[in-house]
């Protein structure tokens, strides 16, 4: 990381390919994934289900790297945060509150967590990206970094490197398989009414064209055995997809 706090993410062709063919910008789908991440839903708390998912990713992300989180020695720090952690175990196990009146006053807790500690840590409140753009970095994310040992940087890579459409069309043909998180937040995101834009006319037709022979795609791959085999066919498809949206949209 240099002084400037860039991390130098690398986007990985699977990445970027997703982001396009779902009218994403890189971005916004970073900052998606960050917005998310909740630690009252680290704490046990009930979330919706890109809460659970965003969370459990910064969780996966420290098992995968073996990372260990270094001690809070600031006593101020300390009580601060046993307080608060106290506070949202009991609205956790508050039976008279609906699950959206915990989502609720959670929101309203994290807030005056915030503000009572922000005075005594350093949390990064922006992570630069290329081209002079930057995520913002919530409390909540900052603080399930430092609490599970890992970077921003780190963990917006771990994302990165989960997000393929190719991956997931290939597992569905193929059965049941265990789900990775980072494509169902991703799935999530495509549901989501604040990532949905409108498609120009010619973007919509190329759409149409390809989800149209996408489905074609799956009946001739049915009955295909090898997953690497389903995988590189789905990764063809799909660049080729990206390539057709980059020539004639840009």
């Amino acid at each position: 990381m240099n002084s400037k706090g860039k991390f130098g993410l690398i986007y990985a062709d699977d990445f970027s390919v997703a982001c396009t063919i779902n009218n994403f910008k890189k971005e916004e789908v970073l900052q998606y994934f960050i917005n998310r991440v909740s630690f009252y839903a680290f704490n046990g708390g009930e979330m919706e289900a890109a809460a659970l998912c965003a969370t459990r990713i910064v969780v996966n992300c420290k098992e995968l790297i073996n990372a260990e989180a270094q001690p809070v020695t600031d006593r101020k720090v300390q009580l601060i945060s046993l307080k608060y952690i106290a506070l949202l175990s009991d609205l956790e196990g508050n039976i008279y509150f609906s699950a959206a009146d915990k989502m609720k006053e959670s929101f309203i807790l994290m807030k005056e967590w915030e503000k009572d500690m922000m005075p005594y840590v350093d949390y990064p409140k922006t992570f630069e990206l290329e081209n002079d753009h930057f995520l913002v970095l919530t409390f909540d994310f900052n603080l399930l970094c430092r609490m599970n040992g890992v970077t921003a940087g780190e963990v917006l890579q771990h994302f990165i490197d989960g997000i393929s459409l190719a991956i997931e069309r290939a597992g569905e043909q193929s059965g049941p398989l265990e789900k990775d998180l980072r494509s169902t937040l991703f799935r999530i995101m495509i549901l989501s009414r604040s990532m949905k834009k409108e498609r120009s006319a010619i973007e919509q037709d190329i759409y149409d064209w390809y989800a149209d022979r996408l489905l074609s795609l799956d009946e001739r791959l049915q009955k295909e055995e090898s997953i690497d085999k389903k995988i590189s066919v789905y990764r063809a498809f799909y660049l080729d997809w990206y390539n057709t949206l980059k020539r004639n949209v840009g």
